[in-house]
Order: structure tokens, then sequence, then C-alpha cells
């Protein structure tokens, strides 16, 4: 087993990380690797979204199939997610987790925040993730805009960037994070308290 996995949402597409990494489906996205002849370790879902003759062909490309049902708590990303994690994934790179429905996109936005570090929520141009307490270092090549939202306080400091910050608090309802840039070689980012949402977009 690979320590990352890319999870396929329903509206995702197939996604190749750096490292190695294992395919699991999730709902209709398990149909979408199984229309795109690509195995998956685990496909995942109550499936309310395929048709039942669908089942049998995401079960003839999975190595294991979960059927949730419909009727539950939580969110058949989130069922994934915890599993994955479970199982002893360290990174789970979500497509399909953004431009959909406004409700599960808020869901998705905030497993990236409950997992720090984790997960990674991977939308054309776009990644989203969460950073812990710690010292970040970011390339210029292909980072485009950097933006920094907090749910909770947060204090992370700057530098490399247009808009350099030192030991900055960053609450809630602060939009002053939106559209950094990194301008020199490299950009740190430093969390010195709290968990950070960094969001890096390409025009």
């Amino acid at each position: 087993m690979n320590k990352a996995a890319v999870l396929v949402l329903k509206n995702g597409t197939s996604y190749t990380p750096e490292e190695p990494a294992d395919f699991i489906g999730v709902d209709r996205g398990a149909l979408t690797l199984a229309d795109a002849g690509i195995r998956m370790s685990l496909a995942v879902g109550d499936f309310d979204s395929v048709q039942e003759s669908d089942v049998s062909r995401i079960e003839a490309y999975a190595e294991e199939v979960i059927r949730l049902n419909p009727i539950k708590d939580d969110s058949d990303s989130e069922h994934a997610v915890r599993t994955a994690l479970a199982r002893g994934y360290e990174h789970l790179y979500i497509t399909g987790a953004l431009g959909g429905r406004i409700d599960h996109e808020l869901v998705n936005l905030r497993l990236a925040y409950l997992f720090p570090g984790k997960v990674i929520l991977v939308s054309g141009r776009n990644r989203i993730r969460a950073l812990l307490p710690g010292t970040y270092e970011l390339s210029a090549k292909n980072h485009g805009f950097i933006s920094f939202f907090a749910v909770y306080p947060a204090v992370i400091s700057l530098n490399g960037f247009v808009w350099d910050l030192d030991h900055r608090t960053i609450r809630f309802e602060d939009l002053y994070g939106l559209s950094n840039r990194i301008s020199k070689e490299k950009g740190i980012v430093t969390v010195h308290e709290g968990t950070v949402l960094m969001i890096r977009s390409e025009d």
C-alpha cells in the first residue's frame, strides 16, 4: 500500500501527485475511475447517484467496495477520508471536492481544515490544505496566488512574499490574507499558533 491516495469524488478527475498513490473512488467518482479503466484499492459510498448496473462495473475495478447506508450522519467524502486515514494513508489528494453543491463544498473545505497536512483538495489550478504550527518553505515556481485564512484565531509570519507578515493574527473575519504572491525564489510561511488554511491558485 502506498502512503498516499487520490480520492475521486462525483465530479472529480484522475490526478497524479508527485508521490506514489493508490486510487479511492467515492460514490459516483468510483464510476468515473471504472469508466477510465483505472483500478481502485477501495470504492466507498452509498452509490445513490449511480445505477445498480454501474455498481457491478465499479466492483470489477475495485479491490474492495464499502457500500454505505444512504441514511447516515456523515457525507460519503467524510466517511472515505476517515476510512483512508484509519487504514494508514498519510496524504489524501481529493478531486471533485470543489465546484459542485455548495453544502458539500463547505464540508470538503472543513475536511481539509480538520485534517491539516493530510487532506489536500485539488481542483484545476487550485490546491487547498491546512497548516499546523511550523515553518514551511514554498517554491515560487507554479505557485501563482497564495491566500491564507483561519476559522479560529491563528498567528502567522510570511517572508519572501509581496506582502510579508510578522506574527500577524488572522481571525475568521479577516480577509487580508487574499491573493498574496511569492516575490523571491522561495517564500517562508511560519504558523506560530493555530491552524491556517492555505489556498494556492494559478490564473
